[in-house]
């Protein structure tokens, strides 16, 4: 019952905030999305409704002090045939920890803070709930899929109830639901062929030389969380930032130096180090992944602000196909090992 009063209630709201579109402003086509609540004006700001056309296939959205509710509509642009998408979200209810670091012990599983919005699936005739803070399901991450190429989130503000700083933040994702090419982001699960090794080993945000030496099962997330030792850095690319865009350089990782981001997100060497750098790469939880022995070459991709694995072929398997292409003409880049 409680549901469907608050579909009613969203559904009226809706309905004002489409008379509240020119104080709240047409948001431009973009892949990512930053506002304030305390940039509506007037006495209706609880009541407004802000769009947000959303035309790329992965972004965040961040609103600050929320208030009134967001209508995001997303149309990313997707290979023909493909028109249909599954499109995940993940709710970020802590700071994401460094993607390299030393210490085994780390652990970012603590309770995060609660998310100050409630998101909903806007559908033919109703709003179907997709993520309340209070709704019993511990997952950060929610998927749903599109309509018609289409898909409309309506995320409404929680009431407040005090003077402390909120936000909203959220990261998503579009997949096409089939596609006739080769996707690293649709190749959960399945090993690898060789020439999808090749293309992710030239596409993936890290490859490198690892030892598996642990796993963990993150219900928040929905995944297997490996925790990877890093033998030899091959390549990193730093995480989406306007101040650093670059990519960080392969170099051999041994006892006396190790390798760590530091604030700008670049990959800066530390002398005289006897600590190993380690990475957590996350596997959906349905392939059963684990530590294993034995040296890989693992290859990941950032998915919802994580790194996702790709794909993961022993070391053995990989020289083998690096002295098969190195000569070849029609290489996507240099391989190496």
């Amino acid at each position: 019952m409680r549901t469907n009063t608050k579909t009613v209630v969203l559904n009226f709201c809706l309905v004002l905030g489409v008379m509240n579109v020119a104080e709240a402003g047409i948001i431009s086509d973009q892949c990512d999305w930053t506002g304030s609540g305390l940039s509506v004006s007037g006495g209706r700001s609880e009541r407004a409704v802000t769009p947000v056309y959303l035309r790329c296939r992965a972004g965040s959205v961040s609103w600050l002090y929320p208030r009134g509710a967001l209508r995001l509509s997303l149309r990313p642009p997707l290979p023909a045939p493909d028109k249909d998408f599954n499109l995940c979200i993940r709710v970020i209810r802590r700071p994401d920890p460094p993607e390299f670091f030393t210490d085994l012990q780390f652990n970012d599983t603590e309770p995060g803070e609660r998310f100050p919005a409630r998101i909903f699936l806007e559908g033919a005739r109703k709003l179907v709930p997709l993520y309340a803070p209070d709704d019993g399901d511990p997952r950060e991450v929610r998927c749903v899929r599109s309509r018609r190429g289409r898909a409309a989130l309506y995320v409404e503000a929680e009431p407040e109830t005090d003077a402390r700083r909120r936000v909203a933040t959220f990261k998503y994702e579009a997949r096409p639901l089939s596609t006739q090419h080769y996707d690293p982001a649709t190749a959960d699960c399945r090993p690898c062929s060789d020439s999808e090794l090749e293309l992710a080993f030239c596409t993936s945000d890290l490859v490198s030389r690892v030892m598996i030496v642990g796993s963990e099962q993150r219900e928040d997330l929905d995944t297997t969380q490996l925790t990877m030792r890093l033998t030899r850095l091959l390549r990193a690319s730093a995480p989406a930032d306007p101040a650093a865009s670059h990519t960080l350089h392969a170099t051999d990782l041994t006892q006396d130096e190790y390798y760590r981001y530091e604030g700008d997100n670049t990959l800066s060497q530390s002398e005289k180090s006897q600590e190993a750098l380690h990475a957590h790469v996350h596997v959906w939880s349905g392939c059963g992944a684990s530590a294993g022995g034995g040296e890989f070459v693992a290859m990941a991709r950032r998915r919802l602000g994580r790194l996702s694995l790709v794909c993961a072929p022993r070391l053995q398997h990989w020289r083998r196909l690096v002295e098969l292409r190195r000569n070849a003409s029609d290489a996507h880049c240099t391989l190496h090992s």
